[in-house]
């Protein structure tokens, strides 16, 4: 098993896919792809697959820096030499609308997509635009992370929440709630994501709003925060020094003990988790590649090393120190995907948010653009 090595990992998780035992189709908007059984073979047989299809798979994944899944690039083809593949970065709310564009005109280039953006999911099953299909192991991923007709699947649990810098928040005096991030030691310490940039980062102000009322941001952003665009961003302020804090931000469960940051689930307030999640599309050019690019997602091996937080196999432990994901009470996989499906509601109130926040400024982090990023379409 290749392994991605913690640097490539820690950018933002890599971090952060032929044929089944019976023929798989696209999953009507019914729901009859329940009856798809888990695939049969070994990932060696969907390689020698792949091998005689020719390669090429093309991945569209979520992420807010050009290089951030390199990591997983060079461990699929450390693994699988010869099934070449193609991932394009970028945030999951262009990519979703850029698979949307070419899905129209009839020119879709992604075999695969993997985003934060739920509530595409729904849609394009909806649309008959997945594949039903069920890798090896997919019955022990948690219910929470998946679609019960296979259309879609969740690949690895991720979590934004408290990340501080060692040297300038002592040990015994972590962030243990929202409200610690009012105490003077923040005062012009802060960098945070835009939250109306980033909806994963959204919600969890959406929860600490709840909670805490719209007097929290008043308060807030009299800490004089600087807000960036992208993760690697806010989290680079953080490692550096530059910040002392970040209220939503990625870090590593099983992190370095001699690396400048710590990452903190809060003791009793509320924190955003979601699980990435990956679909193969019906029109997929490369499906053998596709369906073996996710059964080395789901599989026992890749989950145990590869993902920098949470594993989305109820067979498959946590690090130490952490329960598995689904067991955290403070936390709301299906309140982040109900979120992403009300528009109204999350446009409303990231509206709201621009009022406290200002609009987002800077280029796009991931650096991608356009409707088509292959060359030669």
């Amino acid at each position: 098993m290749s392994r991605i090595s913690r640097r490539a990992l820690g950018g933002l998780a890599a971090a952060v896919m032929l044929a089944t035992a019976a023929p798989a189709v696209a999953a009507p908007a019914g729901g009859r792809g329940g009856r798809v059984p888990n695939e049969s073979k070994s990932l060696d047989q969907l390689y020698q697959e792949a091998l005689a299809e020719g390669g090429g798979l093309v991945v569209y994944a979520g992420g807010d820096s050009p290089d951030q899944n390199e990591g997983l690039v060079q461990a699929f083809r450390k693994q699988f030499p010869g099934v070449g593949i193609t991932i394009k970065t970028d945030l999951s709310k262009y990519h979703d609308a850029r698979i949307d564009n070419q899905l129209a005109r009839d020119r879709l280039e992604p075999d695969v997509t993997q985003l934060q953006t739920l509530h595409d999911f729904d849609r394009w099953k909806s649309q008959g635009a997945l594949l039903a299909y069920k890798p090896a192991g997919w019955d022990k991923v948690y219910p929470q992370f998946k679609d019960a007709d296979g259309a879609y699947t969740g690949f690895m649990g991720l979590a934004f929440s408290y990340v501080t810098n060692n040297a300038l928040v002592p040990a015994d005096q972590l962030p243990r709630t929202a409200l610690d991030f009012l105490s003077p030691r923040y005062q012009g310490k802060l960098t945070i994501t835009w939250p109306n940039d980033d909806d994963a980062v959204l919600y969890m102000f959406k929860r600490i709003v709840d909670r805490y009322g719209w007097s929290y941001l008043d308060k807030l952003m009299a800490q004089q925060p600087t807000f960036v665009r992208g993760m690697p961003a806010s989290i680079g302020a953080v490692s550096s020094g530059q910040a002392a804090a970040s209220v939503a931000a990625f870090g590593m469960l099983a992190a370095d003990p001699a690396g400048p940051t710590t990452f903190t689930l809060p003791a009793d307030d509320f924190f955003q988790s979601w699980a990435q999640t990956a679909a193969i599309f019906a029109g997929a050019k490369h499906p053998a590649a596709a369906k073996l690019y996710l059964n080395w997602l789901l599989s026992k091996e890749f989950q145990q090393h590869n993902v920098p937080q949470w594993p989305v196999r109820e067979d498959v432990a946590p690090p130490a120190g952490y329960q598995p994901l689904v067991s955290y009470g403070n936390t709301s996989h299906a309140g982040f995907h109900e979120f992403l499906k009300d528009r109204p509601a999350l446009e409303q109130f990231k509206s709201q948010i621009e009022l406290y926040v200002g609009t987002p400024q800077g280029p796009n982090p991931a650096g991608a653009s356009g409707p088509l990023l292959l060359t030669g379409n």
